[in-house]
């Protein structure tokens, strides 16, 4: 997998220009009405993935299962329309209040962009069947993604993308090295099962994005997430309101900082 430590900088740029747009000025505004639209009408994808409502769209969006020692986890796998091929490829890692599902608009307008996703229940959660020695490291659940989208995507590089409860074991799973090109922690808890990631930060030498609203997640864990963004030397994006995966889709479309994402990603 190819290095993405220079995009720290195009990225830091890219936060900028977005942090430095107001409320009421031109820039979000067309931000807001850039990229595709999900229907909101449907139709929606049936069979295995019918609970999750996710609408139909020119992205394939199909259910599968990451396979590792102890571990079966239902996925799903969000491709490009057909013909591309993925510029990269997003694992996404859910928070606590859902599941594989919850990804599901953020990755389909990601794979409309020529982004592919994967997702899966982590251990403890939907109907992940987990007999590792610990549950909650998060180390094992993830390569055994890395590997699944090794088989469908070998040339792709590989972004580890976390919300909340994903993004504090999204750090983690970097600093024990798991091998992908960049990492995106959204509203991260600074201590998650037992971890504190001050703890586990200077062993992540590729730069990563966090991103944290503190109106929604207080004062003391934006101020977290801002060492950690310094120690890491990662990109810190201090959001508006919202906390995890509602960062990533306003009003069907990639918010600001979801399209950064995306951008981070094929950089």
């Amino acid at each position: 997998m190819r290095s993405m430590k220079g995009v720290a900088a195009g990225a830091a740029i890219l936060g900028l220009l977005l942090a430095g747009c107001g409320a009421d000025d031109a820039g979000p505004a067309k931000a807001k009405e850039s990229g595709p639209l999900l229907p909101t009408d449907g139709p929606y994808i049936d069979g295995e993935l019918g609970g999750c409502f996710l609408p139909e769209t020119d992205a394939a969006v199909e259910p599968t299962q990451v396979s590792g020692p102890a571990l079966e986890l239902p996925a799903i796998r969000f491709s490009p329309p057909q013909g591309r091929d993925p510029e990269a490829v997003l694992v996404m890692l859910h928070q606590t209040d859902g599941d594989r599902c919850g990804w599901g608009d953020f990755a389909i307008l990601a794979a409309l962009q020529g982004v592919a996703g994967l997702s899966y229940d982590q251990c403890g959660y939907g109907k992940a069947e987990c007999g590792i020695e610990d549950p909650d490291d998060p180390v094992p659940q993830v390569r055994a993604a890395l590997a699944e989208v090794e088989k469908q995507w070998p040339d792709a590089p590989v972004v580890l993308v976390g919300a909340s409860m994903g993004g504090s074991q999204t750090v983690r799973a970097v600093a024990a090295g798991v091998d992908v090109d960049g990492w995106v922690d959204l509203s991260g808890p600074s201590n998650w099962a037992g971890v504190d990631l001050a703890s586990v930060a200077d062993a992540i030498s590729t730069p990563g994005l966090i991103a944290i609203a503190e109106d929604t997640d207080g004062g003391e864990e934006a101020d977290a997430a801002r060492e950690l963004a310094q120690t890491t030397s990662s990109e810190f994006v201090p959001a508006e309101a919202g906390h995890g995966w509602e960062l990533v889709v306003e009003e069907g479309r990639l918010s600001p900082l979801g399209q950064q994402i995306v951008t981070y990603a094929t950089s």
